[in-house]
C-alpha cells in the first residue's frame, strides 16, 4: 500500500501518513486497530458501503501530546458530491469518556504529488491529549469512502488489532518515511514483546466454568467475569488509561463489582470490554 503524504497549503509542510485501512470487522474501537502513539502520523481509511455501517480505531496518547486530527476525502466523485449531511460522522472519545464530534467547517483543496491524486480537507482539529487511549468512530450516512489523517511526526509507527479470543494479537507497523523521491510500501515490524496474549480453552457448550477463569489469573493470561460473561483481559492491561495495576488485580476473579464501582453504565468502557468476551459463564 502506497505511502501517502499530505500537503498543508500555505505552511509549505509536508506530512507523511502512514496507511491503515480500517476492515469490515473493525465495528466497534475495542476490535479496530490500536495506535501505538497517536502523535506519530497515520492515514487511517474507512468504506462504507450503504448507511449505518461503523468502523472504529484507536490511538495512545501521554498527557500533554498533541492531538491532531484531520478529515479529508478524495476530490472526485461520488465522495465530492455530496452533501455534508451525508458523510460519515467522526466521533473521537477521550480516555475519560467525553466525547468530541468532529464539525466539517471547511473545504480546503489540495494536491498530493506522488500518488497523483487530489483531496479536500474538511476538518482539522486539534487539543492536548489526555494520557490514555482515545477511541475514533466513523458511521456511514451514504456510500462513501474518508481519511481520517492522526499524527504528524513522521517516524516509524506501530499499530496492533486485537483478534478473536482464539488467536494472538497481529502487531503491523509501517516503514519510517524515506526522502520523497518514490513510493515505498509498508513494511511489518516485529511482534512487541510486551504484548503477549494466551489462547484460552474453547468453551464447552455451556460457556466457560469459574475453574477456568481461576486459572488464568496472571498479567501472561488474565480473565475475569463480570455479569456473569467471561472476557480475556490480557491485550488491554498496557492499553488501560487507569494503568496496568487495575487490570491485574481482576485476573482470574469475578470482577463485577468493581467494574460496575469504577464505570457503571459509561459506553465507552461497556464498548471496549465487549471486544474482549470470550462467552458466558457456565453455572
Amino acid at each position: 500500500m502506497a505511502l501517502l503524504v499530505f500537503v498543508f497549503i500555505g505552511s509549505g509542510v509536508a506530512y507523511a501518513h502512514q496507511p491503515v485501512t480500517l476492515i469490515d470487522s473493525d465495528v466497534i474501537a475495542a476490535k479496530g486497530p490500536l495506535l501505538v502513539d497517536g502523535t506519530v502520523s497515520f492515514a487511517v481509511r474507512a468504506s462504507f458501503t450503504k448507511p449505518g455501517q461503523k468502523k472504529a480505531f484507536r490511538a495512545q496518547f501521554k498527557s500533554g501530546d498533541a492531538l491532531s486530527v484531520q478529515y479529508l476525502i478524495v476530490d472526485k466523485k461520488p465522495e465530492s458530491s455530496l452533501r455534508i449531511s451525508a458523510l460519515p460522522t467522526l466521533v473521537i472519545t477521550t480516555p475519560t469518556g467525553s466525547t468530541v464530534t468532529i464539525a466539517l467547517d471547511e473545504r480546503t483543496k489540495f494536491y498530493e504529488p506522488f500518488s497523483r491524486v487530489n483531496y479536500l480537507y474538511l476538518a482539522r482539529y486539534s487539543a492536548v491529549a489526555q494520557s490514555g487511549v482515545y477511541s475514533f468512530t466513523i458511521t456511514s450516512r451514504a456510500k462513501s469512502s474518508i481519511t481520517v489523517a492522526v499524527g504528524d511526526r513522521e517516524v516509524s509507527g506501530e499499530v496492533l488489532r486485537e483478534t478473536l479470543a482464539s488467536q494472538s494479537p497481529s502487531p503491523t507497523s509501517s516503514s519510517p518515511l524515506p526522502a520523497p523521491s518514490k513510493t515505498v510500501l509498508a513494511t511489518p515490524l516485529p511482534a512487541p514483546s510486551k504484548t503477549v496474549s494466551a489462547s484460552p480453552t474453547p468453551p464447552s457448550s455451556d460457556g466457560y466454568t469459574m475453574a477456568q477463569v481461576r486459572t488464568n489469573n496472571s498479567a501472561t493470561s488474565c480473565w475475569a467475569v463480570i455479569n456473569g460473561s467471561v472476557y480475556n483481559l490480557t491485550t488491554w492491561i498496557n492499553s488501560h488509561p487507569g494503568g496496568s495495576g487495575a487490570i491485574i488485580s481482576l485476573c482470574g476473579t469475578d470482577a463485577t463489582s468493581a467494574f460496575t464501582s469504577k464505570h457503571g453504565s459509561k459506553s465507552g468502557p461497556n464498548s471496549q470490554l465487549a471486544g474482549f468476551r470470550l462467552g458466558p459463564l457456565s453455572n
